[in-house]
């Protein structure tokens, strides 16, 4: 499924919280993966005296206090190799110096990763990394998936181990669906149950309902409901037909708010999610509705961007 996983790291401990998924990614499809950290805070960062690491949560922590940081980040970068090493998964690091966001990118196009794995925050003391909007500028312009994890995941919950099942928003359209592909290997690579989703939101306003002119639309509502049933069925049946484990659910609401809540309710599911994606009324993947759900998920998510 993945030959090269693109995995930046800034030596915080926030950055390392992609780690444990990418072990398991990397194992399952015996992909090669390389660690990168960008510097963007120039030559004349960082003091004195630095100190040895021996896991990743304590990877980063003598970042502040270096005499020579380009040096110790790439001490950094080789002992997380090495422990990767230690774990069966093939690792090679790579540095760079710019825009956080435009190096990831280019050295995913120029290196032919096929998968960014990253969180959506993390900071060295050195102010050298991830920052906050990085993660997001990097899924809106990949060429690749990206795998992200936000502030909220769960310490220690990682892909094929707690996570048994990946909800999967759609909208009818074909851009929605750009995602399927990269869900059905990722359900066959880690034995995952698909649940398919589509929020059904109405706007009254958009009908005339202001408050002094009460509009009923159940009718509407019920219609909506009975088509995004009969369209989500189709694509069960297409995932089912190919053996894998499929179920589909209606939701009513804000997009991003009832994704969040029905994979949040629901023990070990991740999100799988394309950036963009318009039905008819704009009635689900809008393009912040994927940031939405990066950084509210307590579980990873897989988001694609379709070409």
């Amino acid at each position: 499924m993945y030959e090269k996983i693109l995995v930046p790291l800034d030596g915080s401990k926030t950055a390392e919280t992609i780690l444990p998924n990418v072990v398991k990614l990397a194992r399952a499809s015996d992909a090669k993966v390389v660690l990168i950290s960008v510097d963007t805070s120039g030559p004349d960062a960082g003091p004195n005296a630095g100190r040895s690491q021996s896991s990743w949560g304590d990877l980063g922590n003598g970042l502040a206090t270096l005499e020579k940081p380009d040096a110790q980040m790439k001490a950094y970068l080789d002992s997380s190799a090495n422990m990767l090493a230690e774990m069966g998964v093939k690792a090679m690091t790579a540095s760079a110096t710019g825009d956080a966001a435009e190096e990831i990118l280019a050295y995913a196009d120029e290196h032919g990763c096929d998968l960014i794995a990253m969180s959506t925050r993390g900071q060295s003391a050195l102010r050298r990394g991830l920052m906050g909007s990085v993660t997001d500028a990097v899924v809106r312009a990949s060429n690749v998936p990206v795998l992200a994890v936000g502030p909220k995941t769960v310490k220690g919950s990682d892909l094929g181990g707690s996570i048994r099942s990946v909800a999967v928003p759609l909208d009818g359209s074909e851009t929605a669906e750009a995602i399927l592909p990269h869900v059905e290997k990722l359900a066959e690579l880690l034995s995952l149950e698909v649940v398919l989703l589509r929020v059904v939101r109405m706007v009254p306003w958009a009908y005339g309902a202001y408050e002094s002119v009460p509009v009923d639309t159940t009718d509407i509502e019920a219609s909506l409901e009975e088509e995004a049933k009969e369209y989500l069925s189709t694509v069960e049946a297409r995932l089912t037909a190919k053996g894998i484990k499929c179920r589909s659910e209606v939701l009513h609401g804000l997009p991003w708010d009832k994704i969040v809540a029905f994979a949040g309710n629901t023990s070990g599911m991740m999100v799988a999610i394309s950036t963009h994606g318009r039905s008819g009324i704009k009635r689900l993947v809008l393009g912040s509705v994927a940031d939405m759900i990066i950084r509210s998920l307590e579980t990873p998510a897989l988001v694609v961007r379709p070409r």
